[in-house]
């Protein structure tokens, strides 16, 4: 349970404006976070200052520069302890695992094969070990070996571990991921992290009953309502192409990368080969004899990148073209 404390005279004056303020510019503040890390007695006062309700979002936002910078062998030891001393939720997990596999993924870290393969010492070791081993393969698209990690995992599971089983059943076309998706969604509510964990395993799978609708109706959810999330808008394009609404699509692209967070070309090389396989698959529709409305004379296709690009957004078996999130 979180609660309130006092924390002033435990976190130097430093740590609380990194706390307070981490949603400054990502580059500046990391660059902060990772010179007050290495000072002496810090992490010992934001381990007493992550039970504070107000300050608990910043300092597991340092927690996850803390982890990130860890050597490999250090890595998932660093995650469990901070896991553990937050007393985390199982959806505060899902958000921090997410982040910090991504981040090792970039980091050319081979953590689905470093995390232990045992279950660990407490709930928040098994937990935590679970969800980078899940998050690495899902963002490696290695679904078949996630399907398997999860079958041999003893339980209990958490609602964004069986997210993550229900994606790697519904990226293999699996019809089963299907009736596990609508438990979850029951159970999880609107978390952001297991509607994307769901969107991702839609996305690759073919040939699923009514598998548009599934993903509108997981883009019509109140995370995704306002269209501000990039990656959301990279899923709906995809469908939108599909179901040859092809302006539609081309607008849904457009705004994504009006949304898309800086310090990522990966995900900006998505956007543009789906932009490219929208112009490429109206005009092949209109060549075929179909009608297409309100096309715009000035879109000309881009040259995509026939190279794969990072991240969870890559690799649409549909499209047969490519987070966290």
């Amino acid at each position: 349970m979180t609660v309130d404390v006092r924390v002033s005279t435990t976190v130097p004056s430093q740590a609380l404006f990194l706390v307070t303020h981490s949603r400054a510019a990502p580059s500046t503040w990391r660059d902060g976070a990772r010179r007050l890390l290495r000072a002496p007695g810090v992490c010992s006062g934001l381990e007493e200052a992550v039970h504070s309700v107000d300050l608990r979002p910043g300092v597991l936002a340092l927690a996850r520069v803390h982890v990130a910078d860890a050597p490999d062998r250090m890595f998932t030891a660093r995650a469990e302890h901070w896991m553990r001393v937050a007393r985390t939720t199982w959806q505060e997990s899902a958000a921090f695992c997410a982040d910090v596999a991504w981040q090792a993924r970039r980091d050319g870290r081979r953590l689905a094969e470093d995390v232990p393969h045992d279950a660990g010492d407490d709930m928040f070791s098994a937990r935590t070990r679970l969800h980078l081993r899940g998050l690495a393969l899902r963002y490696d698209f290695r679904r078949s070996s996630l399907e398997e990690v999860m079958r041999s995992h003893p339980g209990p599971w958490d609602v964004f571990s069986r997210a993550l089983f229900t994606f790697a059943l519904l990226g293999q076309s699996k019809p089963q991921g299907l009736r596990m998706m609508d438990d979850v969604l029951a159970d999880a509510g609107d978390d952001v992290k297991v509607l994307h964990t769901l969107l991702h395993g839609l996305w690759l799978g073919e040939g699923l009953p009514r598998r548009h609708q599934h993903m509108l109706g997981i883009l019509a959810r109140p995370p995704f309502r306002g269209r501000t999330d990039a990656v959301a808008l990279f899923r709906e394009a995809a469908v939108l192409r599909e179901t040859r609404r092809f302006g539609e699509a081309l607008a849904a692209v457009d705004r994504a990368m009006e949304f898309l967070p800086p310090g990522d070309p990966g995900v900006h090389d998505d956007l543009v080969r789906e932009r490219a396989l929208t112009l490429l698959a109206r005009d092949a529709y209109e060549m075929a004899g179909g009608a297409v409305p309100h096309r715009r004379t000035d879109e000309v296709p881009v040259t995509a990148d026939p190279e794969g690009s990072d991240g969870a957004y890559q690799g649409s078996s549909h499209s047969k073209e490519p987070p966290g999130q």
